[in-house]
This record gives structure tokens, C-alpha cells and sequence, in this order.
């Protein structure tokens, strides 16, 4: 088997791995929620079901709720240092989260809510019928301080429906509910169709990028945008951990507190921003006389740092790849973010550490390029092996082995570099797509964004140019044709095929790729190419 051959089958094992992350597997998350949504249409658990259990209290008047209810729509607020949260007292639901240190323009702080919009409306399961206080005006009472806001209906010191937020220190909300005097009490559902805004003035990925993500029965889903247009995932759970909807850098996360009450999900699409939604359910058959419930919404970044302090499996929201590489990726993220305190511009940072990586492999490369001239110099002696042996491969097996000792050469000796490329792309490519640091990223010219693919492709075709250099270089002495036999002339002929066939798959493979990724592959390619140079240049003066 020649080099090219393997290189092509190398190239093979990359779009398996490649359509492994981003096609089939979550294909096969979306059959999981499927099977749930099946578990659940066999047990159904509705609010109108005939078979609740209820207990001997009549449920109470819903006008009765209107005592003491506000006249008036008002708009609240509560803020620290990262967010900035609006409410409305109707229906006790929160409007608007800016995200002080993220913007969208140079003004416009980063909105997660879409507007007009609201999350967190809420619809209580009283008995035999269904209570949706989405429409109610609640009183209100906010804390000196301005942590937080209480919301009332009914007697302020004995309130029917309470719900209370306040906010922590960074990025998560308190979401606090409690219900008594209402008679039969089955659980409440709350409301988060509206689903996570749009942060950025272009998307172009946003099928690949937003997801809905589940953490229950102590089992990760992740549905894309994509998956969730065919088939929204609902379903059943018997351990309720969180859920969450993400868009490319920012995530809104519901996590409960103890004791777990929710008992199953439903996802959507926002018909108004095409972007994901969910709502969760904590109906229960066996009714209560009170009934509280208790949440944390996380509402900003999805950086796994801080994701991994709200909650247990809170830090896989943020795209970090394959487990086995995420300390490879956290590593790069911090390599980058460091280099980037001192060099302001990306473009040259990711230029630096792709320098500094080929200085890192040189020693690797070196033995590899090394392998591969003397691989060139007995060409002509695997050749007449071949021919001499062509009707006993046996015999030539073992003779090649025995040239391939004596020259010191191995045939795979220029697939170990590309092999070690591949842990450090996959890497890069979430660091470089997903990271907050590579948001709106600029390098040069048309490069205004390095998380986005090239908008003109010039980065992936100077990428393949360099391939087709690189492989020109390395392409043994031509040999007479009319020395070979058929199968060496089949083999220089595919090799021939290979050096224009790579450079064009990995073309259409790099366009969709982030433009720091390309820039990087692109950068090393020519590091490689100058090494190989004064390689080739040092070992034929040898000659």
C-alpha cells in the first residue's frame, strides 16, 4: 500500500469522525428523546386526566384571584454587575436579560429574550382545570437593595400565588414560586416557548450552532436546531435535572432546585425567530393543598467554567467536542485567551501558535520527512522487487520488509504527522467556533470575523494551493515509463490523481470551517512547506 493510498484512507477515517460529531450523533440523541416521546403518549400525564386523585377540597372561584389585583401593567427591574433584568408584574414573567458585558453593537447590549417576548409564564393545575396566570396582574413588592422582587395575588401577608425572583452575583436568577388556597393543587407548567434571541447581526450556521439540550434520569441530550424542525423531542422523566436552549455563545438554562418536581418536557420552535423553546411540567396525579417550586435560570455565556458552578453536567452546554479531547480543547482555550492578553489581534495570535506548534513537532516532522526521502531512494530497488516477485507476494512481502530494515525507511512514516494533526483540529475547531474569545474576532481585510467561515473562500483555496505544493515536493524522481509494469504505472498514476483529488476534497471539506481554523491549517501548511524546503535542499546537497 502506497503513501497516497494511506493518506486517502487517513482522510476517510477524518470525514467518518467529522460526520460522527456533527451528523450521526445527534441523530442518535434525537432518537433517544423520540423513544421518551413514545413512553409518554403510552402514559400521558395530563392536567384534564380523569384519573387525578383529588382530595375532598373543592377547587376554589378563579375570581376570587382578582382581589387585590393590580389595575395597571408595570414594568420592574432588577440588576448587578452582569445582568440587567426586566419584568412585568402581568403574569409575573421576565422580559428582557441584557447582558452587560456582551454586545451586539457598540451600544446594544446583548438581549437574550426576543422582543417582544417573555419567559417564564406559567400555568397552574388546579383540580380538574387549568389556571393560566399568564394574564393576571400581580402586585408587587421590591427589595430596598434592588436584589430582588416579590409578586403576589391575593393578601400581600397570605398570598394565593407567590412567585419571587432575585439574582446572584453573576449570571443565575432565583426563581421561586409558592400556591396554597386553591383548593386541589396538581402541579404547575412553566413557560419557556419563547425560547433564546438571536445575538449576532449575521447567523449563518444557526441550524448547526443552536441546540436544545436535557439533562435527566443523570443522561445528557443534545438536540440541534435542525433535528428539532423534523421532530421537536418531548418526553417523560423520572429525575429532572435541567434544560436549556442554546444559541451560538449564550444559553438560557432552567435548573431545578431540590426536591425535583418536574416530571416531563416539551420543546418548539419559536414560529417568529425559528430559534428553540421549552417548556417543562411538574403535573402529579396524587393533588396537594400547597405547592412549591423552586429554579435557578442561568442566563448568560456558555462558558464552561462558569456553567460548571450552577449545576452538575451544567458545563456540557458549552460545544467543547469529543470527552476524551475536552482537556485538549480547555488547554488551546487557555493558550489562545493568554496569548491574546498580550497580542490584541487573533488573526496573529492563531499565526503564532501555529508557528509555535511546528516548533513543538519539528523534531517528529523531521524524522518523518526523513523517513520519507530515503522512501524515495529506494524506489527503484522496491520497483525491481516488484517486478522480480510480481507472481510471488509472499516472497516480495518479506523482502521489502528486509530493504525497508536495511534503509532505515518506513512506509507510514508520513501518516504519523497527520494523525496528530487530527486531535489538535478537533480541538481547535471548538475553541476557535464555540469560544467567546473568538466572538467577532477580526484579523485582516475581509477576515472580520474568525469564528465564521470565509465569506470569499480565499483562505481554503490558498490552503489547497499549498497542498499541491507540499505534495509536488515530496513526489519521488520520475522513473521511465517504459521501466514499469502495469501495476507500478497504475500506482503512479493514482499517485498523480491524489495530488489534485486531496487538495479539492479538503477545499469543500475547510469552506464551512471556521475562518481561524482554515487560517491556522493554512499557516502550518506553510511552516511545513518551508521546512520541507530546507530539508529536501539539505539532504540532496548529501547526495
Amino acid at each position: 500500500m502506497d503513501k497516497r493510498t494511506l493518506s486517502a484512507l487517513l482522510l476517510m477515517l477524518v470525514l467518518y469522525l467529522v460526520f460522527d460529531q456533527f451528523v450521526w450523533k445527534p441523530q442518535r440523541q434525537s432518537a433517544r428523546l423520540a423513544t421518551q416521546s413514545q413512553i409518554q403518549q403510552q402514559e400521558p400525564l395530563s392536567a384534564d386526566s380523569t384519573e387525578a386523585a383529588t382530595l375532598d377540597q373543592e377547587p376554589v372561584p378563579t375570581d376570587s384571584l382578582f382581589a387585590g389585583e393590580e389595575s395597571e401593567i408595570r414594568e420592574l427591574e432588577l440588576e448587578n454587575d452582569y445582568l440587567k433584568v426586566s419584568f412585568s408584574n402581568q403574569g409575573a414573567v421576565i422580559t428582557s436579560i441584557e447582558l452587560k458585558r456582551y454586545k451586539m453593537g457598540e451600544d446594544v447590549p446583548v438581549d437574550l429574550i426576543p422582543q417582544p417576548g417573555s419567559i417564564l409564564g406559567t400555568t397552574v393545575y388546579q383540580g380538574s382545570q387549568n389556571l393560566d396566570i399568564s394574564t393576571r396582574r400581580f402586585s408587587f413588592k421590591a427589595d430596598p437593595a434592588g436584589k430582588s422582587i416579590r409578586f403576589y395575588l391575593g393578601d400581600e401577608a397570605n398570598p394565593q400565588i407567590l412567585r419571587e425572583y432575585y439574582l446572584d452575583d453573576m449570571y443565575g436568577i432565583g426563581v421561586e414560586t409558592r400556591i396554597q388556597n386553591l383548593g386541589n393543587l396538581n402541579g404547575m407548567r412553566v413557560d419557556l416557548a419563547t425560547g433564546i434571541a438571536d445575538s449576532e447581526k449575521t447567523i449563518k450556521s444557526k441550524a448547526q450552532d443552536y441546540r436544545f439540550l436535557l439533562y435527566a434520569d443523570n443522561e445528557m441530550h443534545k438536540v440541534s436546531l435542525s433535528k428539532m424542525r423534523k421532530n421537536p423531542p418531548q418526553g417523560n422523566f423520572s429525575s429532572f435535572g435541567w434544560a436549556a436552549v442554546r444559541s451560538k455563545y449564550f444559553t438560557l438554562a432552567l435548573k431545578e432546585n431540590e426536591p425535583p418536581l418536574s416530571r416531563s418536557f416539551s420543546s418548539e420552535i419559536n414560529a417568529e425567530t425559528g430559534n428553540p423553546g421549552f417548556s417543562i411540567d411538574s403535573f402529579q396525579r396524587s393533588a396537594k393543598t400547597n405547592w412549591e417550586q423552586s429554579f435557578v435560570l442561568y442566563a448568560g455565556p456558555a462558558d464552561a467554567g462558569i456553567l460548571k458552578t450552577y449545576g452538575p453536567q451544567m458545563e456540557n452546554i458549552a460545544e467543547r467536542g469529543y470527552a476524551w479531547l475536552r482537556w485538549l480543547t480547555n488547554f488551546f482555550a487557555w493558550f489562545l485567551s493568554w496569548l491574546h492578553g498580550y497580542i490584541k489581534n487573533y488573526g496573529v495570535v492563531i499565526i503564532i501558535f501555529a508557528l509555535l506548534l511546528k516548533i513543538v513537532l519539528h523534531p517528529l516532522t523531521h524524522k518523518s520527512l526523513t523517513a520519507s526521502f530515503k522512501m524515495q531512494e529506494i524506489q527503484p530497488q522496491l520497483q525491481a522487487l516488484q517486478k522480480k516477485y510480481k507472481d510471488d507476494p509472499k516472497t516480495l512481502q518479506v523482502e521489502m520488509s528486509k530493504l525497508y530494515k536495511e534503509a532505515g525507511a518506513n512506509p507510514l512514516s508520513g501518516c504519523l504527522p497527520l494523525l496528530l494533526q487530527m486531535p489538535i483540529f478537533f480541538a481547535l475547531y471548538n475553541v476557535l467556533r464555540y469560544s467567546l474569545d473568538m466572538r467577532n474576532a477580526s484579523f485582516a481585510l475581509w477576515l472580520k470575523d474568525l469564528s465564521e467561515p470565509d465569506p470569499y473562500m480565499i483562505l481554503p483555496i490558498l490552503m489547497g494551493l499549498f497542498m499541491i505544493v507540499q505534495s509536488k515536493m515530496m513526489q519521488p524522481k520520475a522513473v521511465a515509463i517504459e521501466d514499469m509494469d502495469d501495476k507500478q504505472k497504475a500506482a503512479q498514476s493514482t499517485q498523480k490523481m491524489m495530488t489534485w483529488i486531496m487538495p479539492i476534497m479538503m477545499f469543500f471539506i475547510f469552506r464551512g470551517m471556521p475562518a481561524g481554523l482554515v487560517l491556522y491549517w493554512t499557516v502550518f501548511n506553510i511552516f511545513t512547506v518551508i521546512q520541507q524546503y530546507y530539508l529536501l535542499k539539505h539532504h540532496r546537497n548529501k547526495e
